[in-house]
């Protein structure tokens, strides 16, 4: 079990003097962009929380800038979306780091206010593709992150948003993904302001702005941050890298991701002893992949193209779940899911095309 309680007031080791210099002028280059939103008018800020590594410095960096700078922030909210299939581990830390912040005397002062978002459950996963019998996603038909993330925690923060006056704080960066990099590239071309090691959009659909004051940090910047800015403090991030990262080339995200080949993130994990008992959830996302792969898994539309899961794969599936969940005395899927998606069987809308037909 993840500890949050100690807190590291000190580093062992210092950085070179080179990497110093440019940890000072990428923290300035930052804390300036979060200076000029405040003063632009924007002064509710909701800041993006995930967990890992990016979305931790962010939050660090927009609280203490708010502190050193004595800014007239009307309200802050640390919002982190739980798809419910995330990565136990992750998740377990981003828990406890949001209620670490909640208590954290030095940030009293401020008009914190903490979400923890989950998709609704006609939306949720198991859902989705147990009860709809939606294919697991892929590049393709990507339905997971619309669905668990971006919808729900818009709908959450809708009677929040104060036109003209909030700007949502993430943790995205060039470098991460070639397709968040064509994303954020397309953005700038759209209107967003980057350079000077920042990057601007305001949203006139959610009538807030977006900031994302890290997007020219690289990995190793990030890294520098916590290793050695943050432990002074007193946030408890020493824990990232060695307990939750193992390592600094590990990304995160669900569990039960099929858009990836390879889940290197799980298989990394496992290999650590206090981890192994999680091992037989990558050999269920292994299961499910081929499971659903077969062409006898899925209906067949009028046309002849494979549609929905079929009733069948949809019950094998969620037995196997149950029972994985049982072995594991993890939770996995939620009661009210259960019921949902047997519900779902019923409704000829989810069964075959025969029936719905009929």
């Amino acid at each position: 079990m993840l500890d949050l309680t100690q807190v590291v007031t000190e580093s062992d080791s210092e950085p070179a003097a080179g990497d110093g210099a440019r940890l000072t002028r990428l923290l300035e280059e930052s804390q300036q962009s979060l200076l000029t939103i405040a003063h632009r008018g924007f002064n509710h800020w909701i800041l993006t929380f995930s967990g890992g590594k990016d979305s931790t410095t962010t939050v660090i960096l927009a609280l203490e800038t708010a502190l050193q700078e004595h800014l007239e922030l009307e309200r802050i909210d640390v919002v982190y979306a739980d798809t419910l299939v995330e990565i136990p581990v992750i998740q377990s830390y981003a828990l406890r780091f949001l209620e670490f912040l909640k208590e954290f005397d030095r940030l009293q002062s401020l008009p914190l206010h903490f979400h923890v978002v989950r998709p609704p459950l006609e939306e949720r996963f198991w859902v989705c593709l147990l009860g709809k019998g939606y294919p697991p996603p892929h590049q393709q038909f990507r339905w997971c992150t619309k669905r668990l993330k971006i919808e729900p925690v818009e709908k959450h923060l809708a009677d929040v948003i104060c036109p003209k006056r909030t700007a949502l704080i993430t943790g995205v960066r060039f470098g991460e993904s070639a397709a968040r990099d064509r994303r954020l590239s397309a953005s700038c071309r759209r209107g967003g302001e980057c350079g000077q090691g920042v990057w601007f959009h305001y949203s006139s659909r959610l009538q807030a702005a977006y900031l994302a004051p890290i997007v020219s940090w690289k990995e190793c910047d990030v890294w520098d941050f916590l290793a050695f800015w943050v432990p002074s403090r007193g946030y408890p991030v020493y824990l990232l890298e060695k307990e939750v990262y193992h390592g600094r080339d590990t990304r995160f995200g669900c569990w039960m991701c099929t858009v990836v080949r390879q889940d290197k993130t799980m298989e990394k994990l496992v290999a650590q002893p206090e981890w192994a008992h999680l091992r037989p959830l990558m050999e269920f996302r292994t299961r499910v992949l081929q499971l659903t792969s077969h062409p006898a898994s899925r209906e067949r539309r009028p046309d002849g193209t494979p549609g929905r899961l079929s009733l069948e794969t949809r019950k094998q599936l969620l037995d196997e779940l149950l029972r994985l969940q049982e072995a594991l005395h993890t939770p996995l899927v939620e009661e009210e899911e259960v019921e949902f998606i047997k519900a779902l069987w019923s409704d000829k809308r989810y069964g075959s095309y025969e029936e719905a037909r009929g």
